[in-house]
C-alpha cells in the first residue's frame, strides 16, 4: 500500500458519526431527498389551499418547495457535487429539516384535522415539536464534541460488540416494547382516536430521530473543509 493510499485510509477512518445512525450522511442524499421534499411540500400547499386562511403554512411550504426545486437541478451535476462537497452536505441537512417540517405538518393534520391548524392544540403541538427538535439537535451535537467521539454508549453497546446474549436481550426488550405500545394503542383504536395518536407519534418521531442527520450533515461539511481529499 502506498503512502497516499495509507493517508487516504486514515482520513476516511477519521470521520465520525453519532451513535444513533449506522453510517454518516452521504452526498448521494442530494439525488433523492429533494424529490421527496418537493412532492410532500407540494401536497402541503395543495392541502392547505382552502384551510389555511392566514397563509403561514402556505408561505412555509412555498419556501420548502423553492429550496427543493433548487436542489433538484444541482443533483444532476456530479462534478459540482464533488467540487463543493461541504456545500452539498449543508444542503442535505437543510433538506432533512424540510422533510421534518413536512412530516410534522402531516402529524398535525392527523391530530387536529383540517379545521384546527390554528387551534390551541395545534399551537401546543407545534411548540412541543419545536422544543423536541432543538433538544435533539443539541443532544446529537453533544455527541460530536471531541471528548465524546468514539465512546461506546450504553444504548448502542449491543450493536458495537454484537454479542449473542446482548442481541437476545435487545430482542426481548423490543418484544416488550411492542407489547407495551399495543396496550397503549388498544384504547385509541377502540375509541376512534387512533389517527390523533399516530399524529402525535409521527411528530415526536420525526423531531427526535431525524435531527441526527441534520447534525451529521453539518459535521460532515466541517470535516471536508478540513480534509478536502476525503472521498466517500
Amino acid at each position: 500500500m502506498t503512502k497516499a493510499s495509507k493517508k487516504k485510509q486514515v482520513v476516511i477512518e477519521e470521520r465520525y458519526h453519532g451513535p444513533l445512525i449506522t453510517d454518516g450522511v452521504s452526498l448521494g442524499y442530494i439525488k433523492l431527498l429533494p424529490w421527496i421534499t418537493l412532492a410532500v411540500s407540494f401536497i402541503g400547499i395543495f392541502g392547505t389551499t382552502y384551510i389555511d386562511h392566514i397563509g403561514i403554512y402556505k408561505i412555509l411550504f412555498i419556501v420548502c418547495m423553492v429550496i427543493s426545486g433548487i436542489a433538484i437541478p444541482l443533483s444532476f451535476f456530479d462534478r459540482f457535487i464533488v467540487r463543493f462537497k461541504s456545500f452539498i452536505y449543508l444542503f442535505v441537512s437543510l433538506l432533512v429539516l424540510i422533510f421534518i417540517v413536512d412530516m410534522t405538518f402531516i402529524g398535525l393534520i392527523m391530530l387536529v384535522g383540517d379545521d384546527g391548524i390554528y387551534s390551541v392544540w395545534a399551537l401546543i403541538y407545534d411548540l412541543v415539536a419545536l422544543c423536541i427538535l432543538l433538544f435533539s439537535i443539541g443532544l446529537y451535537s453533544w455527541y460530536y464534541l471531541p471528548k465524546n467521539q468514539g465512546k461506546i454508549w450504553a444504548f448502542n453497546r449491543w450493536e458495537t460488540y454484537g454479542g449473542k446474549d446482548n442481541a437476545k436481550k435487545q430482542e426481548r426488550l423490543f418484544n416488550v416494547g411492542v407489547a407495551f405500545v399495543a396496550v397503549l394503542l388498544a384504547p385509541a383504536i377502540i375509541t376512534g382516536y387512533i389517527e390523533s395518536i399516530f399524529g402525535v407519534f409521527l411528530g415526536i418521531l420525526m423531531n427526535f430521530v431525524f435531527p441526527a442527520l441534520i447534525v451529521d450533515g453539518v459535521q460532515a461539511a466541517r470535516y471536508v473543509r478540513k480534509h478536502p481529499e476525503y472521498e466517500e
